[in-house]
């Protein structure tokens, strides 16, 4: 089984933080889960799976990435859905539709 990585700690710390919600986390998975939205913590190779994950969510879905370098693929993969995009620190990048 593997776990979350260091970068992906981070950003779940940071977006916990500022968001609240539950941690949740299986296999190659790590979510922020809250009533108002559900963020997937994501690195640039588990993007595709993120956005598997995410794109028939009922709630407000996010994919969370843990490194700058991977915004433009983040953008470019969720460009003809309902999931946004935020930064490592949290920031929406682009708004999820509900």
């Amino acid at each position: 089984m593997t776990k979350a990585n260091k970068a992906q700690r981070a950003t779940s710390n940071r977006i916990l933080k500022r968001y609240g919600g539950t941690v949740y986390e299986s296999e190659n998975v790590l979510q922020i889960r809250s009533d108002e939205r559900l963020i997937d913590i994501a690195t640039t190779a588990s993007l595709g799976e993120a956005l598997q994950r995410l794109r028939f969510s009922k709630q407000r879905a996010y994919v969370a990435i843990t490194n700058l370098e991977a915004l433009a693929a983040a953008l470019r993969i969720t460009r003809s859905t309902k999931v946004g995009v935020m930064d490592p620190q949290g920031n929406i990048v682009r708004e999820a539709e509900s």
